[in-house]
């Protein structure tokens, strides 16, 4: 499945939904997306709840941007309601630790 990218604006921050697999040219595209929010918003909010697979350079592009708004005092806050605990991108972060160190949420109602 092509990676889709959805971008809108929600209360507190600006709403990145991914939807397919990041992968390859399609990771390059979540890089731009992410790179051209991160100029324009305060904090943002990634849905990776239908993301069904997330590659190296995904990964290195969303912990690159985690730190960069971590250093301007702002969010990037990572949706991922997958109820599957044995969910793709679930299992990476848990793998990775990155469940320890990124904010992981299941709802996105604290927006």
């Amino acid at each position: 499945m092509a990676l889709d990218i959805k971008v809108r604006r929600k209360k507190k921050a600006t709403v990145i939904t991914l939807r397919g697999r990041v992968i390859g040219v399609d990771s390059e595209r979540f890089s731009k997306k992410l790179e051209m929010v991160y100029g324009k918003s305060d904090d943002i909010l990634l849905d990776l709840s239908k993301t069904d697979f997330l590659d190296s350079h995904g990964l290195g592009t969303l912990v690159y941007y985690f730190h960069c708004m971590q250093k301007k005092r702002r969010d990037l806050i990572i949706l991922n309601s997958n109820p599957n605990p044995n969910a793709y991108v679930r299992r990476l972060f848990e793998l990775t630790n990155l469940d320890k160190i990124l904010k992981v949420i299941e709802k996105a109602d604290i927006l």
